[in-house]
């Protein structure tokens, strides 16, 4: 069978039925989180933009946090940059990206039109997770190594196996949409720290629900899309850099959702530096209250965290997301990383800046965890403080946020644009997700309760 086959297969094998209750709660935490997220970023300029008005025409599908509702494309398009548009959203280490905003943009608009219960949208979303993850595992970390966004390039992959469920196509069906999605994927991450990085999330969503609606269609696509010598994995990453057997073995033993698992993101920027956030602040509740008697920072991160827009300072609000320079030295400072530090007139604080010049970054050896930090601080007396994370909290079900900081933070992110009676019951419909009878149910709440 063709590798396109063997996926398809594989994902439509998996029952629904028998799915672990601790991760179909974990996966209505991932799902209210990204809703959250959207709720957030559906004021920002970049969703604003994605709107194209008067490009785009009217259709029978929610804008999540806005009054504009649109066909299930232009939909799937929208609530997948508004996601993505202040990168607060879950990630995936088996990805090396954001699963949840690609998939969930995808088949909301499908299931609000087709009268599907909160258990088969959160069925489908697992299955999609499984998919991209296990996928995922076969290219990684060569092909995100490499500059793949994998959130867009591998994500795609979930979106349509997702879209595929709920469109309940047979086996050849998905394995056509799985090779037309090999056509459609696409994202580099040369543009992080800019507003075409939310993009790569929004194409993505679009172009797997595409990709399934066009199979549902009858149109078909290369079987070897994937294996060809001129196929998906020869051109992304290259003879030698992926492992056909590592995508196929194990799904479902247990689901990657709960091993390694989805990370739930407590600081509004990138995942890399949420270990040595937690360091600083650690430092600032502790010995460390007063930034003003730093001298000298040094932080040690595993090198794939320590990325070349990993080391920069920030020249702009949207890529101080991708600083740790910006925020390690605001942890120390304000012992706290908030969305209002990722506003314009936040880059300026003279102490932050002060401190940003004293930061220094070494690479660990092993030893580390891939998301670990050390973080030592020298202060003006010539005393030293240290303090070391090795996995941040939400890194997975391992370590997961508190149920009452996710709603903190689902409620800081949805009062943006819902009304807080909205908020409350947008929170408690999604925390119930699978009793829903009708996922429209959902979206007709949030569109009553934007403001």
């Amino acid at each position: 069978m063709s590798l396109s086959f063997e996926l398809a297969t594989r994902a439509q094998a998996l029952e629904p039925e028998h799915f672990d209750p601790e991760a179909l709660g974990f996966a209505r935490v991932a799902i209210a989180d990204m809703i959250g997220c959207a709720l957030l970023g559906a004021q920002s300029q970049t969703t604003h933009s994605a709107l194209l008005t008067g490009v785009q025409g009217t259709g029978p599908c929610q804008v999540l946090g806005r009054f504009e509702r649109l066909s299930r494309l232009d939909a799937a398009f929208v609530n997948g940059v508004s996601g993505h548009a202040l990168d607060y959203d879950d990630t995936s280490k088996s990805l090396s990206g954001h699963p949840t905003v690609i998939i969930i943009p995808a088949i909301l608009p499908l299931a609000e039109t087709m009268g599907t219960t909160g258990r088969e949208l959160l069925d489908a979303y697992v299955i999609g997770v499984e998919t991209a993850t296990r996928f995922a595992r076969g290219v990684n970390f060569a092909h995100y190594e490499k500059g793949w966004h994998p959130t867009a390039t591998l994500g795609i992959f979930g979106a349509v196996v997702s879209a595929g469920i709920l469109l309940k196509l047979d086996t050849t069906k998905m394995a056509h949409a799985i090779s037309m999605a090999a056509s459609l994927a696409s994202g580099i991450k040369a543009n992080f720290g800019t507003d075409t990085k939310p993009l790569h999330a929004g194409l993505s969503a679009r172009n797997g629900l595409f990709a399934a609606l066009m199979a549902a269609d009858g149109v078909n696509a290369s079987p070897t899309a994937m294996e060809h010598p001129q196929g998906f994995l020869e051109v992304f990453n290259g003879k030698g850099h992926y492992e056909i057997e590592r995508m196929l073995t194990g799904w479902g033993a247990p689901l990657d959702l709960m091993s390694p698992g989805i990370s739930i993101k407590k600081y509004p920027c990138v995942y890399s530096v949420h270990a040595a956030i937690d360091a600083v602040i650690a430092l600032h509740n502790g010995p460390l209250s007063d930034s003003t008697q730093v001298e000298d920072v040094v932080v040690r991160m595993h090198p794939r965290r320590l990325l070349p827009h990993v080391r920069n300072a920030p020249t702009s609000a949207l890529n101080a997301k991708f600083s740790l320079p910006y925020t390690v030295a605001r942890g120390l400072v304000n012992g706290a990383v908030r969305l209002e530090h990722f506003e314009e007139r936040a880059l300026h604080d003279p102490e932050v800046t002060r401190v940003m010049d004293l930061i220094r970054m070494e690479e660990t050896g092993p030893e580390f965890s891939d998301y670990g930090a050390e973080v030592q601080v020298c202060l003006k007396n010539g005393s030293t403080v240290r303090a070391f994370v090795d996995v941040p909290l939400g890194r997975g079900p391992e370590s997961p946020l508190p149920q009452e900081m996710l709603e903190a933070k689902f409620r800081d992110c949805a009062s943006r644009s819902l009304s807080d009676a909205g908020t409350a019951e947008v929170f408690d419909m999604l925390m119930r997700l699978d009793s829903l009878p009708d996922v429209a149910q959902l979206t007709t709440t949030i569109a009553s309760a934007t403001l």
